[in-house]
């Protein structure tokens, strides 16, 4: 796909699949073929620098635990992971396309030019436009890869990019977020195009392709580009909405029990089958997701304070995974591994896996025993909370006529 955008700047497209070896063919082909003075290929610096080094970085779990960065890690993870099983599959490395570019541009004396928005930053945007309910759809999505090895059709694959094809699914339930890792890298890519001068080869995933020529085609549809290269900060998500609210009705609750004149005996007991039922789930579930033992009596003691904690990084599936990554850090080759792994097995002996099960086993452990001790453990002691906030609520509104 050909077209002159100026006098100075002529760009050739050529869309690719991230895992063929007839792309990689062509793209030498091309290369050598036009001769370029500027190779535009769709990555990033941090996706750049990756690609060509054999070493995989590790990153401070602490800080994917402590910064809310789990779910986008594990979003990341999901979309490498499927690029990498079929890669496995034809024998070729996702990403050889873009190192054979590289490679043939300084073969020519061409200038390589990074021309994709940061994988950080399209990440972060993904995650931001998905609803909650959809988060828990990517999250069953990625359990269902792993688990299922007839889900990815290989010989489907020829001309289009890997990626796309997952988008083409996202769409039918997030648009928006599907957007972000189509359109608007599209609108970026060409905004990033038109910057550059001479006669530029761009090498992009063909789901890309079309997408980037209309931008190309009509530049004033381009955003600028600084307005789709940040992470939009939410002041307050529904995820933190739902966490308040319930965070409250919780504190209002025990707040009852302190006022409403239940006799001393059972007030204890209600607390105590409160921390005994947090403390033994919890210690249960950093048990079953084979936490360390210090994790494990860490879980056992703060879970009963953990609901009150609004504070998503004291809660305590994170302070047990901090603890974990702790005791058994995860290497290099486990940050490398979590993409390439064949089963269950070797997922779930991956570490650095370990310690976002732990997370997430932890917490939801925690959360089952808050809605048992409200609905069933406080009645059994006697302490029955609807005829609390019945007594509550006629004393309101008795005062207030």
């Amino acid at each position: 796909m050909h077209g002159e955008i100026a006098d100075n700047l002529e760009i050739t497209i050529i869309g690719t699949a991230h895992v063929s070896e007839k792309s990689i063919r062509e793209v030498q082909q091309a290369i050598e073929t036009y001769k370029p003075d500027v190779v535009a290929v769709e990555l990033c610096a941090n996706r750049y620098n990756a690609l060509i080094s054999s070493e995989t970085p590790v990153i401070s779990v602490k800080d994917i635990l402590t910064s809310g960065k789990v779910y986008h890690f594990l979003v990341h993870w999901l979309l490498a992971y499927v690029q990498n099983k079929i890669g496995k599959e034809v024998n070729v490395k996702p990403g050889s396309d873009m190192l054979a570019a590289i490679e043939s541009a300084q073969n020519v004396g061409a200038t390589v030019a990074l021309v994709d928005r940061d994988i950080s930053v399209t990440i972060g945007r993904f995650w931001s436009k998905m609803s909650i309910f959809e988060k828990f759809k990517m999250l069953k999505a990625l359990l269902d890869i792993v688990k299922n090895d007839d889900q990815i059709e290989v010989d489907e694959i020829t001309d289009d990019d890997v990626i796309a094809q997952l988008i083409q699914e996202l769409r039918q339930f997030s648009p928006n977020a599907a957007s972000v890792l189509v359109d608007e890298r599209d609108a970026y890519i060409a905004g990033s195009l038109l910057r550059l001068r001479g006669r530029v080869l761009a090498v992009v995933g063909a789901g890309h392709k079309d997408g980037i020529q209309k931008y190309l085609d009509d530049p004033g549809r381009i955003l600028p580009l600084d307005s789709i290269n940040t992470v939009p900060k939410k002041r307050f998500s529904s995820i933190k909405i739902v966490g308040i609210v319930f965070l409250g009705i919780i504190c209002a609750l025990f707040a009852l029990l302190f006022t409403s004149g239940v006799p001393f005996n059972q007030l204890i007991l209600a607390l105590g089958c409160w921390f005994l039922l947090h403390s033994t789930l919890a210690a249960t579930c950093a048990t079953l997701s084979r936490s360390h033992p210090l994790a494990i009596i860490t879980s056992a003691c703060y879970a009963g304070f953990s609901p009150f904690i609004p504070i998503p990084f004291l809660k305590v599936g994170v302070i047990a995974g901090i603890i974990e990554a702790g005791k058994r850090p995860p290497t290099a080759a486990d940050f490398k591994g979590l993409t390439k792994v064949g089963s269950v097995r070797e997922l779930f002996s991956n570490k650095l896996f370990r310690i976002l099960m732990n997370v997430a086993f932890i917490n939801i452990g925690s959360s089952v025993a808050t809605f048992i001790a409200l609905l069933i453990i406080f009645p059994m002691t006697g302490v029955n909370i609807y005829d609390i906030l019945t007594h509550a609520i006629s004393r309101l509104i008795g005062g207030i006529l």
